[in-house]
């Protein structure tokens, strides 16, 4: 197989535009820079509101169980928990490393970046039998062979060299883009296109704590003159022995000479500050599609709108991460034969856990309308089997159809009925 050389490949790179970075001698480097523009994921992250959207959605997708399952002829599903893929995408990828961290890197890596990378470690048979995150910042951007349309990755090592430490050809990394545009190749980098808000976000909060870590008078005296080192001194005692702390508080303030008492102004309220980070709260939410009221930002929220924001927050961030990662999972891990059988798919019912309401509400609408056994909303809760009993399915028996409950009728009311219908 021929693999383009390293030259060709940054070739290929610049010739690309636009790209959220570019390549010289010393690796990948982003290219903006300047006042108001964060330009790398560490640096975004010590936004409280980025780390916050970050954790909650990557903790959220991690929390979820993820479940492997086998098409069954007539039944529909089962889970395929035999499968060597099923310990590694539920339980533990690799020797090192749980389910929860394994994705909860993958989904932080896709959240802050162009995407999410993974190798995957096949036995002396092909078997997949290892899953390892590869943080993104080490991986250059799918390359194609222009001769046989092979994908391939560059990995690069850690430091200022990032020396080339393998090459992984399709089918052996797993990866997700992020927000595709302009490219199929190359998806926008989230960094890249939120640079000034965020930026904007850092320089307040970087100005905030100037503002309270630096010198902060209470205000000044305004003397008209020269004061000598003595007279200075005594007035400086005398300030502070009469007019300082608590018990001093009050009192008139004696000045001589026509020196004047003048406030410093430090009021950060009045500067637009402290209404110009909450705006940038909401901006940031509005980036990563996370409600407002999850990065503690309550000023809007009522207790109906929390809840629909709850909602709307499993519809609009949950299930499109999810589909986007079953289906990933389904290109890269299976076989074409695997994959006329078996799918992924994560368990967003445990949203629900919760809300006892809403969960009860669910259950008990499913047990009676018969497409919930009790063993499977046991399951659910994480309690043992009933047992065979348990899988028996039911339905209300109060439902009839309406041709039966015509034949039932007494004979009298069959009668009036004819001859209301007469009159």
């Amino acid at each position: 197989m021929k693999i383009l050389s390293e030259k060709k490949y940054k070739e290929l790179l610049d010739s690309v535009s636009p790209m959220p970075a570019v390549w010289n001698d010393s690796g990948w480097t982003n290219y903006l820079s300047g006042k108001g523009v964060v330009t790398d994921e560490l640096t975004a992250l010590q936004i409280a509101a980025v780390f916050r959207c970050v954790a909650l959605g990557s903790e959220t997708m991690a929390t979820l169980p993820l479940h492997m399952y086998r098409k069954v002829e007539g039944l529909g599903k089962e889970r395929a928990d035999e499968h060597r893929l099923y310990d590694l995408i539920h339980y533990q990828p690799n020797p090192h490393t749980t389910a929860w961290e394994f994705w909860q890197m993958w989904f932080a890596n896709l959240m802050l970046t162009r995407g999410a990378y993974a190798k995957i470690v096949r036995d002396r048979n092909g078997f997949i039998s290892e899953l390892w995150n590869i943080p993104t910042n080490r991986c250059s951007n799918i390359t194609v062979n222009i001769e046989n349309g092979e994908r391939y990755i560059y990995v690069y090592g850690d430091g200022e060299a990032q020396d080339v430490l393998e090459i992984l050809h399709e089918g052996e990394f797993m990866y997700q883009p992020n927000f595709r545009f302009s490219n199929e190749l190359y998806p926008e980098d989230p960094i890249f296109l939120a640079g000034k808000v965020l930026g904007l976000a850092s320089d307040m909060s970087t100005f905030a704590d100037k503002a309270f870590g630096g010198v902060n008078p209470g205000g000044f005296v305004e003397y008209p003159g020269t004061m000598s080192d003595k007279a200075y001194e005594r007035f400086k005692d005398d300030f502070l022995k009469n007019y300082a702390g608590v018990a001093n508080a009050g009192k008139w303030l004696f000045l001589e000479q026509g020196a004047k008492a003048n406030r410093w102004d430090t009021d950060l309220e009045r500067q637009q500050l402290l209404e110009s980070r909450k705006f940038a709260v909401s901006e940031i939410c509005r980036i990563f599609g996370i409600p407002p009221h999850l990065c503690f930002d309550l000023e809007h929220a009522t207790f109906s709108n929390i809840e629909q924001q709850s909602l709307e927050f499993v519809r609009d961030f949950v299930n499109p991460m999810s589909v986007r990662t079953e289906q990933m999972l389904r290109k890269d891990l299976l076989t074409q034969r695997e994959k006329k059988n078996y799918f992924f798919k994560f368990n967003t019912n445990s949203l629900l856990r919760g809300d006892t309401a809403a969960r009860t509400a669910f259950y008990a609408s499913a047990r009676q309308n018969g497409w919930l056994s009790a063993n499977e909303i046991r399951e659910l809760e994480d309690y043992n089997s009933l047992g065979e009993d348990g899988d028996v399915v039911f339905i209300n028996g109060n439902m009839l159809p309406l041709e039966s409950a015509r034949l039932n009728m007494p004979k009298s009311a069959t009668t009036r009925r004819t001859g209301d219908n007469n009159e």
